[in-house]
């Protein structure tokens, strides 16, 4: 193999290469001594790795040939090591125009909040004790918002006299859900379980929020509140809207210590 050419393709220079002793990237090639530093410098928009090195690749031109009467689509940008650690940035777009936008802004604009799933509203403690549930519109019309009461005793087609939970089921039944249903189908694939009925009937005759909807939707299995003898609906969501959901908090958990465990942060 000839730097600058793999697999008779051309390629700039290699401008780094894995040190395994370190398990980490250098800058390529080492000085006359041998000694090399840790690759800091942004990596290329395009490029390969191979037998050990990384070589930048010029990048295409996107196609401009014309098919069927019309341009064919524009190319998603190449993926880049930072789009793990950044967020959309509309500005540098703007600035620099559509050859200034990277993967995931090109991706943001792709699925942007008209067409974000429609969520539940997080649970909160004072839902057992703050009355009975409103339609969203008069909440809103008295100048609150809609809590998740709301929205489940109204906004759900779901009828708790004949809804029934299929045993052995990977999904609940997508009709119950409404604009909901996304949102739901997506946290019950992550969660490897079903979502319970999420109504029940009141004393009074009355829809409102089963507690163990609210239990599932913090991310909690089956009985980890609702099963606990001596708490009433009231106390069960309670339970509930103080907690946190626990997916969230090992995932926080674990970045901690990851970053502490790096030299230099002790």
């Amino acid at each position: 193999m000839a730097n600058g050419r793999v697999s008779g393709k051309a390629f700039s220079k290699a401008f780094a290469f894995f040190d395994h002793g370190s398990f980490s990237w250098r800058t390529y090639p080492p000085s006359e001594t041998g000694a090399s530093r840790t690759y800091s410098r942004g990596w290329p928009r395009a490029g390969m790795t191979h037998d050990g090195l990384a070589f930048e690749r010029p990048q295409l031109e996107p196609p401009t040939t014309e098919i069927g009467g019309s341009s064919s689509p524009p190319l998603l940008p190449t993926p880049l090591a930072s789009d793990a650690s950044k967020g959309p940035d509309f500005a540098r777009e703007a600035r620099q125009g559509s050859g200034g936008q990277d993967l995931v802004t090109a991706v943001a604009r792709l699925f942007d909040k008209e067409r974000a799933h429609k969520l539940f509203k997080t649970p909160t403690a004072n839902l057992g004790s703050n009355g009975a549930p409103q339609h969203p519109d008069k909440r809103k019309a008295g100048g609150h918002g809609p809590n998740l009461d709301d929205e489940v005793s109204f906004l759900l087609p779901v009828d708790p006299d004949t809804a029934e939970e299929t045993p052995g089921a990977f999904h609940s039944p997508p009709e119950w859900w409404a604009e909901f249903a996304p949102a739901v189908h997506r946290w019950e694939t992550l969660m490897g379980s079903p979502a319970p009925v999420p109504v029940e009937f009141g004393p009074r005759g009355g829809r409102r929020l089963a507690s163990v909807f609210a239990e599932w939707l913090m991310g909690l299995p089956r009985g980890w509140i609702t099963h606990i003898p001596g708490l009433n609906r009231a106390r069960q969501l309670k339970a509930a809207g103080n907690g946190v959901v626990s997916q969230q908090a090992f995932t926080a958990y674990l970045h901690l210590l990851n970053y502490k465990e790096e030299p230099g942060n002790g």
